[in-house]
């Protein structure tokens, strides 16, 4: 130790660089394996190519196909429409069967799955007449000649958010169950992978997610019951129900949402309030984001603006008390429609977009909050702390800490979000 010291006492410049070096090593060593992927983490491996995600012991065709199933067509790319006809293959079924002559198709798959869904909805009518906070629905069937088991979880509480969501049993029983889906798509947008349908009115997104965001999702459900019961006008978007679907071996876990953008939108942002690798090329025309952002504002109504910033405070202000992170807005740009005046709540509004070198122009706006089952891990701990030091010096970075996302998250829009003077 005598000789890391110079005669003052203090660390010679060289051996505090070696010494700082060594635990800068042993840092980004324990940060990239607590980051690396692993086939039998969540529940999901990672696809080749796309970013895609299958559930875990789906086949290479399987894998292969998410990567490149679907393509956007002009709409918003998360949840725009698939080409119409036959013959989609079961690769892009979630992954649930792995290749090997199967001719199932979305068609087939999302019949089977209405079917099942349909029978655990039926189950709600014959099930004893008594509040019960965990109680799970499970029925069997088969799909394409196979095994298949759906569990609808926390039925009751998801049927108190929907009712908080001013949706009756039959409005959603009709949506979910009348006509077939449509979509069947991995997202191209962003980093999810996830695997997504909707239903025939536009209204519901069925969107499949990873084993601990579904945990995530259940901790969370008694809190989310009672605070969408008490703000009508929050913007986080709808979880309407949650199903586990077992095929065989394979399990796979989705989630039923509001969908935040039922109308066709010119553009979609997907923002964060962050700068770190938040730029998409517009000419590809997927989501853009925050970096794209950077030159507009939103300019609405007096009481308009006023009542959204606050909602925005509101929900990440809850958002930060579950302890989740990495949420975003989504903002669906349009056209205004003469007759289209908004919806009634702060989901659907008209105001101007505006940019210091161009006049204000009027348009409409979809917005809603999502993405919010994210916690802060032990692996995101990590992620923070090896992008601070790196990325942080030049950026502001996704993985903060709840506190400190939800300060600069409800700040962004105070200052992304104005009002227009007249």
């Amino acid at each position: 130790m005598t000789a890391l010291l110079e005669p003052g006492g203090w660390p010679a410049d060289g051996a505090v660089f070696s010494l700082l070096c060594v635990v800068l090593a042993c840092l980004v060593r324990w940060a990239f394996a607590l980051l690396a992927p692993s086939s039998d983490h969540g529940g999901v491996v990672k696809a080749p190519g796309r970013g895609g995600a299958a559930p875990a012991g789906a086949g290479p065709d399987a894998l292969a196909a998410l990567a490149t199933v679907g393509a956007d067509e002009g709409k918003a790319p998360a949840l725009a429409d698939e080409q119409d006809g036959e013959g989609r293959r079961a690769e892009a079924t979630c992954g649930l069967w792995q290749g090997g002559g199967s001719d199932v198709t979305v068609e087939r798959f999302g019949k089977g799955l209405q079917r099942l869904i349909r029978e655990c909805y039926d189950l709600h009518g014959t099930a004893p007449s008594r509040l019960r906070m965990f109680d799970d629905f499970t029925v069997r069937g088969s799909l394409d000649r196979e095994q298949a088991t759906l569990t609808e979880c926390r039925a009751t509480q998801f049927r108190r958010l929907r009712a908080a969501a001013d949706l009756s049993e039959v409005q959603y029983c009709e949506s979910m169950c009348s006509r077939p889906f449509s979509g069947g798509k991995v997202e191209a947008s962003g980093k999810s992978g996830s695997f997504f349908l909707r239903t025939h009115d536009s209204k519901f997104v069925l969107k499949t997610i990873e084993e601990h965001e579904f945990q995530v999702l259940k901790d969370v459900l008694p809190h989310m019951v009672l605070y969408l019961q008490e703000h009508h006008e929050s913007l986080l978007c709808r979880f309407l129900g949650g199903y586990y679907l077992q095929v065989g071996g394979r399990m796979v876990r989705f989630v039923v949402m509001a969908n935040v953008l039922p109308l066709s939108a010119d553009q979609v942002y997907d923002l964060k309030g962050t700068t770190e690798d938040r730029w998409v090329d517009p000419s590809t025309g997927g989501v853009m984001k925050d970096n794209n952002f950077a030159p507009y504002r939103l300019l609405l109504a007096d009481s308009l603006c006023e009542r959204i910033t606050r909602q925005i405070r509101d929900d990440a202000e809850f958002l930060y008390s579950l302890g989740v992170m990495d949420y975003s807005l989504l903002v669906g740009v349009s056209a205004p429609n003469a007759t289209d005046s908004g919806s009634s709540d702060l989901s659907h509004v008209r105001g101007w977009l505006s940019t210091s070198s161009k006049r204000a122009e009027p348009r409409m706006f979809q917005l809603g909050i999502i993405d919010y089952l994210q916690r802060w891990t032990p692996k995101k701990v990590a992620a923070h702390w090896l992008k601070k030091s790196t990325l942080g010096c030049f950026h502001e970075i996704d993985t903060e800490p709840p506190a400190v996302y939800y300060t600069r998250f409800y700040k962004y829009f105070f200052e992304k979000i104005q009002i227009m003077a007249l």
